[in-house]
């Protein structure tokens, strides 16, 4: 909550604790991005340090952004004495052009679609936060790359489901990528049940099908609506050989599924031949008259 953190750390600021107050600031400014009073605060923190710096950068961002108030004019008189002690110390001023930097190689990034791995969007984004940058655009920088992410997964997703061959690191990489988008901000809805999808999809691919059970379980219980997880789980099961358990698994999880049937008349042919017979004859019937009333 930032209003929680902005109290917090105007306490510590009283108490001329600086280094935990600006930690509290910057908290604040992650968490709402587009609200204005936490740069204030934070540039003054930085500026009881004596980063003069970065008190500076932060007071440029509060004063080019708030509506004119008598805090705005108060922050100008602040950033104008910053600005004065910055050039007096004779400092290497190198924060603004390294951000320019960053946020270009961001971009650039995710234009190529570039957003996991090394040199990635999501990679310049972390970079960004960890030097300390503070404005109101790292929320738009971060709702992108959600947007990108979660778009990207969402195509990798579609086809799986449509049994577009895919190998586990590109199944993983999905499964990344939704995980990504709830990191930068994504509403969480289905990101992290078709994360463990793919992950599960993954392991299936690499002949581990107790180990995609488990993923395929965890899907279907983040997301009960999931047919398809619950499906997989069944398949899981039965790849790693307990055909039984995989059947009493769809029969009670997807009793009305067609899948089901066929897995009912698979098991069957490993039983007697009556028994696999009747099971033929029932499944066919059904497929037969499945549209009558």
């Amino acid at each position: 909550n930032a209003d929680l953190l902005v109290a917090e750390g105007a306490r510590l600021y009283n108490e001329k604790a600086f280094d935990q107050a600006r930690d509290r600031f910057l908290k604040a400014t992650r968490v709402t991005p587009g609200a204005l009073p936490p740069y204030l605060s934070l540039a003054r923190a930085y500026f009881a340090l004596k980063d003069l710096e970065r008190a500076c950068l932060v007071y440029r961002v509060y004063v080019k952004n708030s509506p004119e108030t008598p805090d705005r004019e108060k922050a100008q008189g602040e950033l104008d004495l910053c600005e004065r002690q910055l050039a007096a110390s004779g400092a290497t001023l190198q924060l603004a052009q390294n951000n320019v930097s960053l946020k270009a190689s961001f971009f650039e990034a995710l234009d190529k679609g570039n957003l996991v791995g090394a040199g990635s969007a999501a990679e310049l984004l972390a970079s960004i936060v960890g030097v300390g940058y503070a404005a109101p655009d790292l929320g738009d920088m971060a709702a992108k790359l959600a947007r990108a992410a979660e778009l990207s997964a969402e195509a990798s997703y579609q086809a799986a489901l449509a049994h577009q061959k895919a190998g586990a690191a590109d199944l993983r990489k999905a499964g990344a990528l939704y995980l990504l988008a709830l990191d930068c901000g994504s509403s969480p809805v289905k990101q992290a049940a078709r994360a463990a999808f793919l992950e599960g999809l993954a392991l299936l691919s690499e002949g581990r099908p107790f180990q995609a059970e488990i993923s395929f379980e965890d899907a279907a219980r983040r997301d009960p609506a999931d047919v398809e997880a619950r499906f997989y789980r069944g398949l899981a099961k039965y790849l790693s050989g307990d055909k039984t358990g995989a059947l009493k698994t769809l029969e009670a999880d997807l009793p009305a599924d067609p899948r089901t049937s066929v897995l009912r008349v698979a098991v069957a042919m490993d039983g007697p031949a009556e028994g696999a017979a009747g099971a033929l004859e029932k499944f066919l019937f059904s497929r037969k008259y499945k549209n009558v009333p």
